[in-house]
């Protein structure tokens, strides 16, 4: 992984970085990076529970009956409570199955109905907890920004596996590592 390009001046000064990312992307992403091990911990030390560990728009289907099911259980395992939506929210905007001007409705969305079903299985811990769990997961896409940076001067990009409009894409996951990078920031406070 290209750490190095969080720091590298001319990797935040490509055009489709700079026209595209909001400003103070590039010091929440610093704080992130360095209370990475301390947001992991907080992840390892939450409530757990067996989880999908792959959950996102292509492994939800929706039934004619109109419940929902999951598909690929493939990565299933120990998990945080809440650690999938936790990769469910961020994903649906990096994949554009959603736009990045909504991701707060669907992260309020996701969690509310999260934490009603954990409180219809009978569940009675802590939901403040569970938020928390949720909201530092957003450690598990630390990679991706120096990723993003370092394909950035690629002459076209791809949003799973079929050809995006740079400027969108791009525009949409910088709105993303930003709700990541905030989501971090009010699991520490």
């Amino acid at each position: 992984m290209p750490w190095e390009l969080v720091d590298d001046d001319d990797a935040w000064q490509q055009p489709l970085i700079a026209e595209t990312w909001p400003a103070g992307l590039r010091a929440a992403w610093h704080e992130l990076l360095a209370n990475r091990e301390e947001l992991l911990r907080l992840v390892e030390s939450s409530p757990r529970a067996r989880c999908h560990l792959d959950l996102w728009v292509s492994n939800v289907i929706q039934r004619p009956s109109g419940e929902f099911a999951l598909l690929d259980w493939a990565f299933t395992g120990d998990g945080a409570r809440g650690e999938d939506i936790g990769n469910h929210i961020p994903d649906a905007v990096f994949d554009l199955f959603w736009p990045a001007e909504q991701h707060a409705e669907l992260a309020d969305a996701c969690l509310t109905g999260y934490l009603a079903g954990l409180d219809e299985a009978g569940w009675r811990g802590d939901s403040d907890v569970v938020r928390r769990a949720v909201l530092a997961s957003g450690v598990k896409y630390a990679w991706l920004l120096p990723h993003l940076l370092g394909r950035a001067s690629l002459p076209a990009h791809q949003a799973y596996h079929q050809e995006a409009d740079s400027r969108h894409l791009y525009h949409q996951r910088g709105q993303a590592l930003a709700f990541v990078a905030d989501w971090c920031a009010q699991a520490l406070s």
